[in-house]
């Protein structure tokens, strides 16, 4: 009965500790998504940077070093949306 007393001082304790916890809030900033299009490199998906692509005739294609394996640049990570470029020479990107 003698410590009985200890049970509210103890409560107490853990409210003021709980009070200094942070799990974030809604103002918080979301992260930048930088990945926005995608290549196929040794059949995973690989994130790369937004490429300047804007044209009707040949298939739009990064590189990773002068005289790399060239890459197909694709809008998702889906075969089917390959972006198009208005010339057939690779860009060079850093990974």
């Amino acid at each position: 009965m003698k410590k009985l007393f200890l049970i509210p001082f103890m409560a107490l304790l853990v409210v003021l500790g709980m009070s200094f916890t942070n799990f974030g809030s809604e103002t918080d900033k979301e992260p930048v998504n930088l990945a926005s299009d995608y290549i196929l490199v040794n059949g995973n998906w690989q994130p790369i940077a937004e490429q300047d692509c804007t044209g009707e005739k040949y298939h739009c294609q990064v590189k990773f070093s002068e005289n790399g394996q060239k890459y197909n640049v694709y809008d998702e990570m889906n075969v089917n949306t390959l972006r198009l470029s208005p010339t057939p020479e690779a860009r060079l990107i850093t990974p």
